[in-house]
Parts: C-alpha cells; sequence; structure tokens
C-alpha cells in the first residue's frame, strides 16, 4: 500500500510544501521552461517542482526528447559549456535541463535542437542545497538556478524572497529528516 501524496506538490503527505510556497505565485518577465528527465521526477529531493508551483510563469515538462518548436524566438539554454554567456535581458524563455549531470547530457544529446540554442550560464554561486551535494563550485539545484537566473535577467531579487523561504524550509526539513540540525 502506498502512502498518501499530495496531488499538488507530489510530496507525502506528510511531508507536504504547499504551506511553505507563495500565494499567488510569483510574477516574473521570463518564463522558464523545465525539461525534466523521467528518472528525476519521483526523487525526494527534487526541486523543480516548487520552482513551477512558486513562479507564475515556469512549466515543467517530463520526458526524455521534446519537440523543437519549444525553441521560439527570444529561448536559450540555461547550461554550462563552451560558449556560454550570461543571462541577457533580451531573453523570453530560459529552457533549464532537470536531472543529475548525466541525465542533463543525455537530455542535449536525445534533443540536438537544444545544443542550436543560445546558452547561457551563471557565475560561480554559492548554493544553499545542503541535502545534496554539490561536485563542483557552482552546482545549482534547478531552483536555485531558476531564481539567480531570473535576478539576473529581471533584477529585483528580492521580490523572489518568498520561494527561497519556501526552498530554506524544504532543506531544513530534509536535513531535520536524516537528523541533521542546519544549514550549511
Amino acid at each position: 500500500m502506498s502512502r498518501p501524496t499530495c496531488a499538488r506538490c507530489e510530496r507525502p503527505a506528510a511531508t507536504c510544501l504547499c504551506a511553505t510556497l507563495p500565494v499567488p505565485p510569483l510574477a516574473h518577465r521570463t518564463e522558464l521552461l523545465i525539461l525534466q528527465h523521467p528518472a528525476e521526477a519521483g526523487h525526494a529531493k527534487n526541486t523543480a517542482l516548487l520552482l513551477t508551483l512558486g513562479l507564475q510563469r515556469a512549466w515543467l515538462l517530463r520526458g526524455e526528447v521534446f519537440d523543437a518548436a519549444l525553441a521560439t524566438p527570444g529561448t536559450a539554454l540555461l547550461y554550462p559549456g563552451e560558449g556560454a554567456s550570461v543571462p541577457a535581458a533580451d531573453m523570453r524563455r530560459l529552457i533549464l535541463l532537470d536531472g543529475s549531470w548525466r541525465q542533463s547530457r543525455r537530455l542535449l544529446a536525445a534533443n540536438p535542437w537544444l545544443a542550436a540554442l543560445p546558452r547561457v550560464s551563471l557565475p560561480a554561486l554559492p548554493g544553499r542545497y545542503a541535502i545534496r551535494r554539490a561536485h563542483r563550485p557552482g552546482q545549482l539545484s534547478t531552483l536555485e538556478a531558476g531564481l539567480h537566473a531570473l535576478a539576473l535577467l529581471e533584477g529585483g531579487a528580492e521580490r523572489f524572497a518568498p520561494l527561497w523561504a519556501a526552498f530554506d524550509a524544504f532543506v531544513h526539513a530534509a536535513l531535520s529528516r536524516r537528523g541533521e540540525t542546519g544549514l550549511t
């Protein structure tokens, strides 16, 4: 018998995060489109759904192969690599890949149209995601990457504070369940 799950945040009912999320979702100009590898969908440490629930113009698609029509004019890929630049203010849609680094490389390989997009990356920023270990500096969760990118694109980072608070509550609750007491 499976345990009850929240239909909105897809977390076990006992760890539902809906009460921590901003209501209404936060407004922003730049659309975030998150392409999630299917293997990432059920992970308890997944932040992509929190990002989509906390923002008005963030969408989540799950799969391995996606329609190239998603690459509308003004779309860029948020992903490190050769030729990547800091996000520019004229971007209208930013695509994020959600999964492990191996899964994100698989998504890139399965969707060659993604490689043709302008690629942007974030400066090496410290992460707040203490429940997963980053292998390199600047490796952020999907929620962290999305919020940092929006702050760079649109300014006004403080307006995202309610979603950062929900993220911090998510991390703190996970650490508490593991018997750890503080955020690192």
